[in-house]
């Protein structure tokens, strides 16, 4: 997928465009899945990668039908790792409608993030895309041991954050979801895994089929 996003910039077919199809096309499967959506209590969890810009996407499509959106971002700001997820970090930043949490004390995101898990409809995990490395580190381990004990409906942003998309195999933990929307094509590694993907669910993010012949 790195590949084939590489090869569709190169084309003219930006990164951040690729990002911007995703979360969209996220945001539209959630909206199918719960008819009421306006009256749903949604948590979007953010990391520093494009997965958690593919989920601030989500967040700012989802605010226009439900009024109680939160995005939690599990580190500061100034740490976002790449262009396209900062640029949407500059742009959600803005929407008052979306209550919006930064890493900055541990204690009271901590306390905060449980609060607001407990009474979630839903929470979207946006967390670790499929270039996840190593063991989980804070504070991405207690948010998701969290998560997993929530009521919630949980959906997973094209993969469960922790699981290897390639091989299946689980980091020292992963997100639990009851929803996987994954994009351009199913990862190898989520085939066969209900019991941690849920429903997995393909949607295309305006990459040619073309394109993969070229790598």
């Amino acid at each position: 997928m790195k590949a084939l996003e590489n090869k569709a910039e190169e084309s003219g077919i930006s990164k951040l465009l690729l990002m911007e199809n995703a979360g969209a096309r996220l945001a539209i499967e959630i909206i199918k899945k719960f008819k009421d959506i306006e009256n749903k209590n949604i948590i979007i969890v953010c990391g520093s990668g494009n997965n958690g810009g593919d989920g601030m996407v989500c967040a700012r499509h989802l605010c226009n039908f439900s009024k109680s959106i939160s995005l939690f971002l599990l580190t500061s700001g100034e740490l976002i790792k790449t262009k396209e997820n900062k640029i949407n970090w500059q742009i959600i930043k803005q929407i008052r409608s979306i209550s919006i949490y930064e890493y900055m004390n541990e204690k009271e995101f901590y306390i905060k993030f449980r609060e607001l898990s407990g009474t979630a409809d839903i929470i979207i995990d946006s967390i670790f895309g499929t270039g996840l490395k190593g063991n989980i580190k804070n504070p991405a381990s207690q948010i998701i041991e969290i998560i997993n004990k929530s009521n919630s409906f949980k959906v997973a942003v094209d993969i469960p954050s922790g699981i290897d998309p390639n091989n299946g195999n689980i980091q020292d933990k992963c997100v639990k979801a009851n929803m996987t929307v994954t994009f351009h094509k199913s990862k190898p590694g989520i085939k066969n895994k209900i019991n941690i993907t849920g429903e997995v669910i393909v949607v295309p993010i305006g990459i040619p089929p073309e394109l993969e012949n070229q790598l």
